[in-house]
């Protein structure tokens, strides 16, 4: 048996339109695909599911799937060994090249503490590397109940894709079983994780839009995204302006993390009704300098919307 790989060919790139693969792997991962492939991300993107569960992996409405380390599992997963996951990637590598060839950006998107996803993903990673790809990777950390092993396997992942992927987000299950609170159906809090991905990669690629008013070419946003730094990201959604502008100032993460940080990259997409005014969009901005400080670098955008309210999308890359 060998590597089966089901190709679709890229949207036609154009000079505003760059090649970007978004790449789920392992069952993790191709969970927060699935989702994808029913949201406008998925015109924006080409996306892509990775998995050595064959079963799993023909569920999924990826419009690209590859199936990894036919030969070593048969297509029936890695048991929740990651080292498997890694010789599956090592074994299925031509049909990973395949995969990311002529990209010019890939994303990644898996959980740590599995199989599949924390062995295959720094391999991925490793090959976008070798084709000077600029790559990113989203990585989910378990709730803790799952047990200290995962928690250890998901740091390991982190710390691997933190070398290699110009900025490594975590994302961590803790801070969202803290958000929905311990009675909330577990059906819902895993949906409501991989539409929060979904939230946070939707906000990060608009930066690029063509269709936003105002935006950052491509050059600048692979800049700010390199570094192998550490990201993190939030989704805020409020009524009006000093809402949004109250979440923010009380925002955890600009309160701790990026006040540690040596130099940070901040990227921030505003949604917003036309009425949204130039004080407004100086406000948000000069309230983040205030906060985070030394030598942040703020990279904006901003989109009209037709919703009452406003959604901000913001993310800290910390460098050094």
């Amino acid at each position: 048996m060998t590597a089966e790989i089901i190709k679709a060919p890229f949207r036609l790139a154009t000079e505003s339109e760059p090649r970007i693969l978004l790449v789920g792997i392992g069952g993790c991962g191709c969970s927060a695909v699935e989702v994808m492939a029913q949201t406008p991300l998925q015109t924006k993107v080409t996306l892509a599911a990775v998995n050595t569960d064959q079963r799993e992996l023909k569920l999924t409405q990826a419009s690209v799937q590859v199936s990894i380390g036919v030969e070593l599992t048969q297509g029936l997963g890695a048991g929740s060994m990651p080292h498997v996951g890694e010789q599956s990637a090592r074994e299925s590598e031509q049909a990973l090249l395949d995969l990311i060839q002529g990209c010019d950006l890939v994303i990644t998107v898996s959980g740590g503490g599995g199989g599949t996803g924390t062995g295959a993903t720094p391999v991925v990673l490793e090959l976008c590397e070798r084709l000077n790809i600029p790559s990113l990777a989203f990585v989910v950390r378990p709730f803790a109940f799952e047990g200290r092993r995962r928690l250890l396997l998901a740091d390991t992942l982190i710390e691997r894709c933190h070398k290699i992927a110009g900025t490594t987000f975590v994302l961590e299950n803790a801070k969202l079983q803290q958000a929905l609170g311990n009675n909330a159906k577990l059906n819902d809090a895993l949906d409501a994780a991989n539409h929060y991905i979904n939230e946070l990669i939707s906000g990060l690629l608009a930066m690029i839009d063509s269709e936003a008013v105002a935006r950052i070419d491509f050059a600048h946003f692979l800049e700010v995204l390199s570094g192998h730094g550490f990201g993190y990201g939030a989704v805020i959604e409020g009524q009006d302006y000093p809402e949004i502008l109250q979440q923010l100032t009380n925002f955890p993460l600009l309160a701790s993390n990026a006040k540690s940080a040596s130099n940070a990259q901040v990227i921030l997409h505003i949604w917003a009704p036309e009425s949204f005014t130039l004080g407004n969009y100086a406000g948000i901005s000069e309230d983040l300098h205030e906060q985070i400080g030394g030598t942040m670098d703020l990279a904006s955008g901003f989109s009209v919307w037709d919703q009452p309210g406003f959604k901000v999308v913001l993310f800290v890359n910390q460098l050094g």
